[in-house]
């Protein structure tokens, strides 16, 4: 009998765990949309990055050209 029992409650087990998944991909989706968008990220350039290092102001693009 607990084998009959257990073949009845298997579509529900992967059911819920379809769920459970969707909505695991749905929030590691939306981390990325809000937090780790392309429109999010900042430009690297030598500059930038050596100013981060060194703890100095970014430089602008504008400024790096005319130096």
């Amino acid at each position: 009998m607990s084998i009959s029992s257990s073949q009845k409650s298997r579509p529900r087990l992967i059911a819920e765990i379809a769920i459970v998944l969707c909505c695991k991909l749905a929030f590691i989706f939306g981390l990325w949309y809000f937090f780790f968008n392309s429109e999010k990220r900042i430009e690297q350039t030598p500059e930038n990055i050596a100013a981060g290092i060194l703890d100095r102001a970014p430089v602008s693009p504008k400024q790096s050209v005319n130096q």
